[in-house]
């Protein structure tokens, strides 16, 4: 499958599910499919866009949307759900296969190291930025936890783990039939979440269209990364670290089903069979610098916050701007340092002109 997919030691599967980025570089919906491997007429154009995007194009053999008509800064966004992985890359492998003898031999080598997805993310890099990038492990077989063991762990709070809240959604039909299964940990507005579920049961309600039954016990561990998190994970790919090193390792820093062997859960003993699931891999901490705030940073935030409040206040003052003019001293002298700091880089002499309000 091109890379996108590593089976691990201990009969798991590890794999890349979902992947979102945008770019501010190729200017043209037609530009866009033709990276991708594909060509514009490939795609349809839908009656709607989302996500403050005018236009939303799906292609029409594989779930790939391509988002563009937003604003000016906004450029052109893709999502490649997980059944398009692997049909992209195989376009993506055409559009690239440099013809000379034996190029494609050179372009499908097997190793992840040398694979095409490799390659496919790079030049992501290289054209935009990573708003979303999900990791799998496939439990074929339930050979290790199945969902409602996870469940007696959290029960038991034989659990340590770096997300602070957990949900277990339970899906039934009226006559008891149970459809879905799903452990959340953390929120889905964060920039990582983790998802345990029953797949065996999900496949299980698409069969009935697809016919794909699936006969055995399937648990998948599902990272969702989003923005920086999503960037720093393909990071890791691009310095030829492994698939499934990188989701263990995850995996490992933010949850743990441990042996209640002392007081304090943080010094508990890892659970053997959790040992043997993750491989005994290290953690990975995923990383991300605080952001050093600068004046647009703060304008930014002044326009979409601030703003809309202020002009109904001065709307509703009759257009008078009173309210900025009678509080602004007690505003100046109330600045934080660090955002005196700010100012002094953008105005050096400032503080000669307001000295007195900090005498």
């Amino acid at each position: 499958m091109y890379g996108n997919s590593e089976n691990l030691n201990n009969s798991l599967t590890a794999s890349i599910d979902w992947i979102a980025f945008t770019s501010t570089v190729i200017p043209s919906m037609k530009e866009m499919a033709e990276f991708l491997g594909y060509q514009e007429s490939d795609f349809l154009l839908l009656p709607r866009g989302a996500n403050g995007y005018k236009k939303m194009y799906r292609l029409e053999s594989s779930p790939i949307t391509i988002l563009t008509d937003g604003n000016e800064d906004m450029g052109i966004h893709v999502v490649i759900s997980s059944s398009a992985i692997a049909g992209l890359l195989a376009h993506f492998k055409d559009s690239i296969t440099v013809d000379i003898p034996f190029a494609e031999e050179v372009v499908s080598l097997s190793d992840f190291e040398n694979s095409i997805m490799i390659e496919f993310l790079q030049q992501v890099k290289n054209i935009g930025w990573f708003t979303r990038f999900d990791l799998a492990v496939d439990d074929l077989g339930a050979h290790f936890f199945t969902v409602e063991d996870v469940r007696d762990f959290l029960d038991r709070q034989d659990v340590v783990s770096k997300f602070r809240t957990y949900r277990d959604v339970y899906e039934s039909t009226f006559v008891n039939e149970k459809t879905g299964h799903t452990i959340y940990f953390g929120s889905r507005q964060s920039e990582i979440m983790l998802r345990v579920y029953d797949k065996q049961l999900e496949q299980d309600q698409k069969a009935a269209i697809s016919e794909d039954v699936v006969s055995e016990a399937w648990i998948r561990w599902e990272l969702e990364l989003k923005n920086e998190r999503a960037d720093i994970t393909v990071d890791l790919l691009l310095n030829r670290k492994q698939i499934g090193e990188i989701i263990m390792g995850i995996l490992n820093n933010y949850v743990r089903l441990i042996v209640p062997d002392d007081s304090n859960r943080s010094r508990c003993s890892s659970h053997p069979l959790w040992e043997k699931f993750v491989g005994a891999v290290g953690k990975l901490r995923l990383f991300v610098e605080a952001a050093q705030k600068t004046i647009e940073d703060k304008k930014h935030w002044l326009v979409r916050q601030c703003l809309p409040t202020l002009a109904g206040v001065i709307i509703a003052d009759g257009g008078s701007f009173d309210i900025i003019t009678q509080h602004f001293d007690d505003a100046v002298s109330r600045m934080s340092s660090s955002l005196r700091h700010l100012v002094s880089g953008k105005n050096p002499e400032w503080e000669r002109d307001y000295n007195i309000l900090f005498t």
